[in-house]
């Protein structure tokens, strides 16, 4: 059966695109040339992960065996301010990342360089192999979804970035 090779098979459960809303990377957020923001994935209204969770486990009746990530991208507010665009708050290599409370963190998205103001698509970079450390935190929804890169910002500049983090989870058996 072609149905246990990688790629084929189909997942029981996908998300919905997950939105987070960091709240704002701000001067203060800067630290040796680097910004980042995270927040917990239950925090966002009406908690589209935990739904997503339960629509996994209706489909399957029991927990899944593992979750994946299948689409990243990263779009800048409309409440920004003194930031036109993402090449004004990142310099380089940006990442988005989940991260459990035990430390584990895995990059899920990359982008080099963004521009603009987004929906800018990120690179997938997250592997079954990667999340797996994550599990636990991935079926209880106790994780944050960051965003770090590095910044020509100073912290004396006066910006308020607020950075929407675009998931598409996938579950499966």
């Amino acid at each position: 059966s072609l149905a246990g090779l990688a790629g084929c098979e189909s997942p029981a459960a996908s998300s919905d695109t997950i939105v987070i809303r960091l709240s704002g990377i701000k001067e203060g957020d800067v630290a040796d040339g680097v910004v980042e923001r995270e927040k917990n994935v239950t925090t966002e209204t009406s908690n589209p992960y935990a739904r997503f969770l339960a629509d996994a486990r209706a489909a399957l009746g029991r927990d899944p065996s593992r979750v994946e990530v299948d689409a990243v991208s990263i779009t800048l507010g409309g409440d920004t301010r003194g930031v036109v665009g993402f090449q004004e708050l990142f310099s380089g290599e940006t990442n988005v990342y989940l991260r459990d409370d035990v430390g584990g963190t895995v990059y899920v998205g990359r982008v080099s360089s963004p521009a603009g103001v987004g929906p800018v698509e990120c690179e997938v970079v997250a592997t079954e192999e990667s999340l797996a450390p994550l599990l636990p935190a991935l079926l209880s929804g106790a994780f944050r979804v960051g965003v770090r890169g590095p910044t020509a910002r100073l912290a004396t500049d006066d910006f308020d970035a607020k950075v929407e983090v675009s998931i598409r989870f996938a579950a499966f058996e």
